[in-house]
């Protein structure tokens, strides 16, 4: 059995790529592989951000996250450096810096990239999308 890291680098506005992640763990799930985690980084953290709404004929992409993670227990982790340069923050973060609100979407997690080599180093797939 693989056991698979997922990186996510796209933003949620390159639908096709972000599709094909879903796609893929899905897939690989289905396979007998396991996922170790799904890590967002660069763009990729906007994936996170609670306060994006989908159209209603638009794919809401952090649901379909929402969804493999709670129904597989696949931790969404999320660049905390890369989120919080794009203004993506958690209720601690918000708190220590002041803000009014956080908007971290449930389940992801704010991480640094020391949580995502450490998962890399028992996985032995990395796949990036």
């Amino acid at each position: 059995m693989q056991r698979i890291s997922v990186l996510i680098t796209s933003s949620p506005e390159s639908l096709t790529a972000c599709l094909d992640a879903v796609a893929f763990c899905r897939a690989a799930i289905n396979e007998g592989q396991s996922i170790d985690q799904i890590f967002f980084y660069q763009a990729g953290v906007y994936h996170a951000n609670g306060l994006m709404d989908a159209s209603a004929n638009e794919v809401d992409l952090t649901k379909a996250w929402q969804s493999l993670a709670t129904e597989h227990a696949i931790p969404l982790l999320v660049c905390v450096g890369a989120a919080s340069k794009r203004g993506i923050v958690d209720a601690e973060q918000a708190e220590q810096a002041g803000l009014s609100q956080h908007n971290l979407f449930e389940p992801f997690k704010q991480v640094g990239l020391g949580e995502f080599f450490t998962f890399l180093h028992t996985s032995t797939k990395l796949v990036q999308f």
